[in-house]
């Protein structure tokens, strides 16, 4: 049985496909582009969470307040460590920021659909570890997902750089392990996306 606070903790992780998808659907309003309202509204409320997932380790109030939110959701690694939410917002942010929409949206979508697959899949059907903890059948499930993802939103992805990116992303989650996945996986899909000349 996979615990409930994994299950939640995947479930949220999968919600953060709202960010990349409002980057690529909010309108034009006025003088700005509507990527750059979601960059300015990311940097205020996604400011705002990493600072306070910062500060709480120096003021009771912050942390009781951050607590009170994000409780459900965290591990106890991330009692004296950034949360898995600070990052992805920051890793978000700079790949949404540094690469074309085109290459940054689904690199970003990647990490949100592929690592809670692999998470959940691996998890309750894993049997067959390859490197570390990380199971065939988990990283199958990333690949599978990514797929999937890559050819219904992204068509003008040819299937075979989609699936390179996928594959490669999902081996990158395993043997880069030591750092952290939620910065490996998007920046490495825009890169090789970048690289794969996807227009």
């Amino acid at each position: 049985m996979i615990p409930e606070q994994e299950i939640r903790r995947k479930l949220l992780h999968a919600a953060t496909a709202f960010i990349p998808l409002l980057y690529w659907f909010f309108p034009d309003i006025g003088p700005l582009t509507g990527q750059q309202w979601v960059l300015i509204l990311f940097v205020i409320f996604g400011g705002l969470f990493v600072f306070a997932d910062y500060f709480r380790r120096r003021s009771a109030f912050i942390r009781k307040v951050f607590f009170w939110f994000a409780a459900p959701f965290l591990r106890d690694i991330e009692e004296k460590k950034m949360t898995a939410a600070s990052v992805i917002a920051v890793s978000f942010f700079l790949v949404l920021l540094i690469f074309p929409a085109r290459i940054a949206v689904p690199a970003c979508l990647l990490l949100s659909v592929g690592d809670a697959a692999s998470g959940l899949v691996g998890r309750r059907f894993g049997r067959h570890p390859w490197f570390k903890h990380y199971t065939v059948e988990g990283s199958l499930a990333f690949i599978a997902a990514g797929l999937l993802l890559f050819t219904l939103a992204f068509p003008y992805i040819p299937f075979w750089k989609a699936a390179v990116t996928v594959t490669v992303c999902a081996l990158f989650e395993g043997l880069l392990s030591h750092l952290n996945d939620n910065l490996v996986i998007p920046f490495s899909a825009a890169a090789l996306l970048l690289m794969l000349e996807v227009q």
